[in-house]
Order: C-alpha cells, then structure tokens, then sequence
C-alpha cells in the first residue's frame, strides 16, 4: 500500500469511526479488518468466526463487480459463534492495494433503535434468551378452548422481557429473525410433549411473519418438526403476520398449499392492521382470520360494528373462521358474538403465561 493510500485508508477510518451506521473494511483473505463504534455496538469482533459478502441474485443471475470503486447493494453473511445470519448492506469497493480486494461494507440499518434491536436480538440467540408464552383461544359461545397461540418472549441480561414492540418490527424483516424463530421453535416441542401426556386436544398456533414463511427451506424445516416430533395433523398451525407484505403470492400459495396438505392450518393475523389483502383471503389456503385488536378497541363505535359485519359476511362465504384478538371486557365479547364473530382471545378470558404456569390450568 502506498504512502498515499495509507493516508486515503487513515482519513477513511476516521471520518467514519462516529458514523451511526455500522461500517466494516473487509477484506477478502483475512475478512474484518475494522469496525467502526457503531458496530463494534453490534458486534463482538472477538466473537465473529466468519463474514464474507453474499452473492447478490437478480433474475436468477449473480451480479459480479465489474469495477473499481463500485458499489452496490448486498447481503451480508455473517457466521457469529456458528450462528449464521444475513444482514441487508451496501457494499463499496475501495482501491486500497492492486493484490488485495478492500470493501467498505455499511450494514443498512434505519435508525439507533434497529441497531439496539439487532445487537439485542444477537444476544439472545447466542445466549439462549429465547422464551415462549402461551394464549388460550376460546369459542366465545360455549367457551371451550379451541386453539392456543404461542407469543415469543425474549429477555435482556438480567432476564427481564424485553417489549416485543421495541424488537421484533424493527428486525422482522431481516434473516436473523428467522433464527429467532427456529429457537423458539425447540420451546414448542415442550408444550406438544405436555399435551401428548395429558391427552389434549387443541391447536398450537406459532407465529411468523411472512418474511420467514417466504424464506426457501421453511416449509422443510415445519414439517420435519412435525415429523420429529410425532404430531398429528392440526396438531400445530401457523398464524402469518398481516403487517408483513407478502411479496409473491403466487409462490406463498403454492408453500402454504403444502402446509395445508399436511395438516397444517394457516390463520390470518392482525387483518386489516396493514397490508391485506382481501386477495389474502383469495388466494391463500387461509383457515382462520384473526381481526386484529384495534378493532375490539373500537368496537363500540358504528363503523367499526359496518367493518366487522362485511368481514364476517366475507368469512361466511368462504366458509372461514373468524376470531377477534384483544377481547377485555364482557360489553366487547356480547359485541361480537351479536356481529356473528364467536371466536376470541384477549385479556379478558386469558392472560398469557409462560409453560409452567399455563400447565396448572389443567
């Protein structure tokens, strides 16, 4: 490297050393040469056993660096105590050395609360601070269990839980909550193991968001769990987070068709709190729809009552279930029992517990 060059990687360095964003110089023999504070937040460089660029596709095709001084946009594959993830990037090529290939590699991160929610969501898998609570799903008429849905739990280093709302919108999109919920997922063989011995009989309903169920293995990896573990069909579902934009239904219907196949059934979560889709309801294998909370909320309101009537009738039709989350009060439940919903959960039937406690109700 020449003297020049030294001086190009020192200013380099430095103007970048306070940048909020993670920035990493990488270099293709020897990997992480530096990292700037904000991931050295992030990441333990002493922890980090590989990272190397992931090949970009595009139509089926891998894009290659055709110049010096290049850029674009890649993910980044990171091996962290054998636990591997990909990290959304931009990728710059820098001309430091002629023999030696130097990126500038700045992961894409929207804000300091992503950056706190990925380094949070980092600690958890390494560490193993991944817990399961448990929801009862109810038939708001006879008030029979029906069905349970699992609501993943992470804690921080003191073992406190740390506010879903804080974590998971800001990290839902990224591969590494996907390994959130494979984790969570050894969590799930503990309640099926219970049912088994206590001869229940009701659907385990895990949550994921249509990031995850999109990813390429993910239908292999469900129904090798159901096949590990011996389950019988209808025995766990999958409620697909609405919020989450399905970006290629025709592909989406084609995994969860093979889910459904299996005994696996599929519910809706949080309709009409964001990108629905009564194409949805159309196009996939759907079982369930679940009105997200905000309409019990409302519900005592006339046009939110209009909204529901519309989404049972459409229900009906289709020959749909239909539940009501974040159900709090009796003047709720009487509200959507008389709109023709008779399915809920929410506070006020039962609050979510943690395995332990929840075995004790039976």
């Amino acid at each position: 490297m020449t003297i020049i060059e030294e001086q190009q990687a020192k200013y380099l360095i430095k103007s970048l050393q306070h940048h909020p964003s993670p920035y990493l110089i990488f270099c293709k023999e020897r990997g992480v040469e530096w990292m700037n504070k904000s991931a050295e937040y992030v990441f333990d460089t002493a922890k980090i056993d590989v990272v190397k660029i992931a090949p970009i596709v595009s139509h089926g095709a891998s894009k290659k660096i055709e110049a010096i001084g290049s850029s674009f946009q890649s993910d980044l594959e990171i091996e962290l105590r054998k636990i591997k993830f990909l990290l959304r990037s931009r990728v710059h090529e820098i001309p430091f050395d002629k023999d030696e290939s130097f990126f500038l590699i700045e992961v894409l991160a929207q804000s300091e609360a992503a950056l706190a929610a990925l380094k949070n969501t980092i600690s958890c898998l390494e560490n193993e601070r991944i817990d399961m609570a448990y929801q009862k799903q109810f038939d708001l008429k006879s008030g029979e269990l029906v069905s349970v849905e699992t609501l993943l739990r992470l804690r921080d280093e003191n073992g406190d839980i740390i506010p879903n709302d804080k974590l998971i919108p800001l990290v839902e999109g990224e591969s590494l909550f996907s390994l959130v919920v494979l984790a969570s997922m050894q969590k799930l063989k503990e309640i099926f193991q219970f049912k088994k011995e206590s001869n229940l009989d009701f659907t385990v309903y895990l949550n994921v968001s249509a990031y995850t169920a999109m990813q390429e293995n993910f239908c292999k990896i469900i129904l090798d769990f159901v096949k590990e573990n011996n389950l019988n069909p209808g025995d766990l579902g999958l409620e697909i987070t609405e919020t989450a934009e399905l970006e290629d239904i025709s592909r989406a219907a084609k995994y969860f068709e093979n889910l459904k196949s299996h005994g696996i059934p599929l519910a809706l979560d949080d309709f009409g709190a964001g990108y629905s889709s009564l194409s949805y309801l159309r196009d996939l294998p759907i079982k369930m729809v679940k009105l997200d909370k905000d309409f019990s909320r409302t519900i005592s309101e006339q046009d939110t009552q209009e909204l529901v009537k519309f989404v049972v009738s459409i229900c009906e039709n289709m020959e749909l279930d239909m539940l009501a989350e974040g159900i709090e009060t009796l003047e709720q439940q009487e509200t959507f029992l008389k709109l023709g919903c008779d399915k809920g959960q929410g506070y006020f039937h039962h609050r979510p517990q943690f395995l332990e406690e929840f075995k004790e109700e039976f």
